[in-house]
């Protein structure tokens, strides 16, 4: 089986192996590969499809709206009076509301954010100026269809692509009994692509602690 594909031959191999021929089967293919592409883009977590962005977060205001099109967000950071970047801790909203409850009424230099709703991010605390805000977020990049035959996890990641296409199919299809053959697949195949993509991984930003200095 060839680990790489085109749209037209993924979408060949997903229906010669579930064996549906239906025609409303191969229109819905255009709605199951999009969610196959996105499963596998979070999965494998690579830095090479984010993206950044610029926002604004106003006076007074602890809402940030997020970009559009976006899978997650890596980091948020914003610039101060000095032109320093300040990374802003990802935390919960509970946690954000607790630390922060009267963020309506009252200013401080923000330092938390959570996932708030589908279009935004609540900051804690509450900026009292305007701050221009940087986002580094996963982004979806183009995907197959009809006008884009081939794609870098189509060429590089078929495998594991086809899988997760299979498993979305038989659901799709309600054939239970499949699924888990699908799934298991997949996860076996998605270790593999972690290995070989370990130089294009994200890895965690971590403080570094200054050296101790000598005593005496």
């Amino acid at each position: 089986m060839p680990t790489s594909y085109t749209y037209t031959s993924l979408k060949a191999a997903i229906v010669a192996i579930v064996e549906e021929t239906g025609t409303e089967f191969a229109g819905d293919l255009d709605i199951l590969i999009p969610l196959a592409e996105d499963k596998v883009l979070r999965d494998l977590d690579l830095e090479l499809f984010d993206e950044t962005f610029v926002g604004t977060l106003t006076a007074d205001s602890p809402w940030l709206t997020k970009p559009t099109g976006i899978l997650g967000v890596r980091t948020l950071h914003y610039t101060d009076a000095s032109g320093n970047y300040q990374l802003l801790e990802p935390r919960s909203w509970a946690f954000c509301k607790d630390y922060w409850p009267k963020a309506a009424t009252t200013t401080a230099t923000p330092k938390y954010f959570s996932e708030f709703s589908d279009t935004s991010w609540m900051v804690a605390g509450t900026p009292s100026s305007e701050l221009t805000v940087t986002a580094r977020c996963i982004k979806r990049p183009a995907g197959l269809d009809g006008s884009t035959s081939t794609t870098w996890l189509s060429q590089h990641a078929g495998d594991l692509l086809l899988f997760a296409a299979l498993e979305l199919s038989e659901m799709y299809l309600k054939s239970d009994e499949r699924i888990p053959t699908w799934k298991q697949g997949y996860l076996e195949r998605l270790v593999v692509a972690r290995n070989e993509s370990k130089p294009e991984t994200r890895v965690d930003y971590m403080p570094i602690d200054p050296a101790p200095t000598a005593k005496g």
